[in-house]
């Protein structure tokens, strides 16, 4: 396209010169590429009239002619940012992770002193004063796990520890605070006859010795715990230390006398 340009413009310039001795036609064929650049054009000396088919259509449609071997423009300044897209469907629920694993037996403790008034539940050391009601305990309440698989109580430590067990049917088993005898006991607890059954004193068991069987049975779905320590009847001296409960070391000194129920640790 670009020699047929050319030789248009030569033959227009001939033309234009009125010389005579330049009629023969100049071809394509006595153009050296790149030996007319447009500084040697006249401006308006070629119309559309004048150029190819082919080439007027290119120029009517728009399109741009290509300019041989010439410098890349710099590149031109950003546009605007477009609008947010919208928010898209919310995807598919994941699947359930695995169950974790239970975690060890023990792990949790509290002491626990009664001086025959108040009873009292904390996670750290404590006592109260003797009120003079003939009765006083300290002891230190460990968690055992699920009843549904409760297999008794054992214990580590000075001759002379008694033990409960405790159902978590009611937030007392575990919950620290100080409360009143006078008060209702809202979980169930019972001693142990050392015969593999529990005398229980609460719950709708009261005055029943149960089974490890049956405390499984019947407290599916609770935790329970075992207390570990020392009675005695509110003015005699009596101590005791508890190394471990059901094979959880625990390091727990309890004293009870005619002044004081209190629990070290």
């Amino acid at each position: 396209m670009k020699k047929s340009i050319l030789v248009l413009a030569a033959v227009i310039l001939v033309v234009a010169g009125g010389s005579a001795e330049a009629a023969h036609l100049i071809t394509s064929s006595d153009i050296q590429d790149g030996t007319i650049q447009g500084q040697d054009i006249h401006r308006s000396t070629i119309t559309m009239s004048k150029l190819t088919s082919s080439v007027q259509k290119a120029i009517k449609d728009g399109s741009k002619l290509r300019v041989q071997n010439g410098a890349q423009g710099p590149a031109g300044p950003a546009g605007p940012g477009g609008p947010k897209g919208d928010k898209g469907d919310k995807g598919d629920k994941g699947n359930k992770g695995d169950t974790g694993a239970t975690g060890p037996q023990g792990s949790l403790f509290n002491y626990e002193v009664d001086n025959g008034t108040d009873w009292a539940l904390s996670n750290m050391p404590m006592a109260l004063a003797n009120t003079g009601k003939a009765y006083e305990d300290a002891g230190i309440v460990v968690d055992l796990g699920p009843a549904s698989s409760f297999s008794g109580i054992t214990k580590g430590g000075s001759a002379g520890l008694v033990d409960n067990v405790w159902i978590t049917d009611g937030a007392g088993a575990f919950a620290p605070g100080l409360h009143q005898l006078s008060d209702p006991v809202d979980f169930t607890y019972g001693s142990d006859n050392g015969d593999g059954t529990f005398n229980m004193f609460t719950g709708a068991h009261a005055g029943q010795n149960l089974t490890h069987a049956q405390i499984q049975s019947d407290y599916a779905g609770y935790e329970a715990y075992a207390w570990v320590g020392v009675t005695s009847n509110g003015s005699a001296s009596v101590t005791g230390h508890v190394s471990s409960v059901n094979g959880t070391p625990l390091s727990a000194d309890v004293t009870l006398n005619s002044t004081t129920a209190s629990i070290s640790g």
